[in-house]
């Protein structure tokens, strides 16, 4: 395999290269549950002081960030503008690149103004895998990958009574040959969970293929997909 995913934490290698990859940190959104009176202390740093580690155990000086990094649909409020700037001080001396999420409108403006040179595009293509948010359709070059690697999705299964963070990966559908010329037959979709802890997601269900534009449009195949638990163990 060219990808793996990383034992038990949500995030994957892409091995050839040694990206980390994760998505969906959301930053901010722990201002909701302050509003509540609820406080989770240094969130964003938590989070990238694990992707620093991560990326330690795993001999990568290379992270890509899957869209939704922020959690605000527009602009941030100060508060949430801190926490986003602790994240990438504290990355500094990672290559980071960000493929940009439906979450995450205006954020090269907003990273520029605080000093930082962050490469942000709609996907971007690796040796044999593709990575997007997946709240889109991919290019053409992206079908003609082995792996096409999205967020969005906030991947969850339910495992000894509780839903616990997944991933979930399916072979391509029919949908392929209505969209695109050419693409990759043995071409397989991978669906992340989120990175941030706070978010367990939505468990694996139609609402699940209703919801990524790569499952809805059938260019991968939902129902002959599987779900893997965050120790890579096959789910039934």
């Amino acid at each position: 395999m060219s990808i793996s995913f990383i034992n038990a934490v949500p995030a994957l290698l892409v091995e050839k290269e040694r990206v980390v990859v994760a998505g969906d940190l959301h930053i901010g959104m722990e201002s909701k549950f302050a509003d509540s009176g609820v406080m989770f202390p240094n969130p964003a740093r938590r989070m990238a002081e694990e992707l620093l580690l991560i990326c330690k155990e795993n001999d990568s000086k290379k992270v890509v960030l899957l869209g939704d990094v922020k959690d605000s649909l527009a602009n941030m409020v100060r508060t949430d503008m801190l926490m986003l700037k602790e994240f990438f001080d504290v990355m500094k001396g990672i290559d980071v690149n960000i493929v940009k999420g439906n979450h995450d409108a205006n954020l090269d403006q907003i990273l520029g103004g605080m000093g930082f040179n962050i490469p942000i595009a709609k996907e971007l293509l690796l040796d044999d895998v593709a990575l997007m948010h997946g709240n889109a359709l991919p290019s053409e070059e992206a079908v003609m990958k082995k792996y096409i690697v999205c967020g969005h999705g906030h991947i969850a299964a339910h495992l000894n009574g509780v839903d616990s963070k997944a991933w979930l990966v399916a072979p391509s559908g029919e949908g392929m040959k209505e969209h695109y010329k050419k693409y990759n037959k043995g071409i397989k979709f991978v669906a992340a969970p989120a990175f941030n802890r706070l978010i367990i997601g939505s468990r694996v269900s139609r609402e699940t293929e209703e919801h990524i534009p790569l499952l809805n449009n059938k260019l991968f195949d939902f129902a002959k997909s599987d779900t893997y638990d965050l120790y890579g163990n096959m789910l039934k």
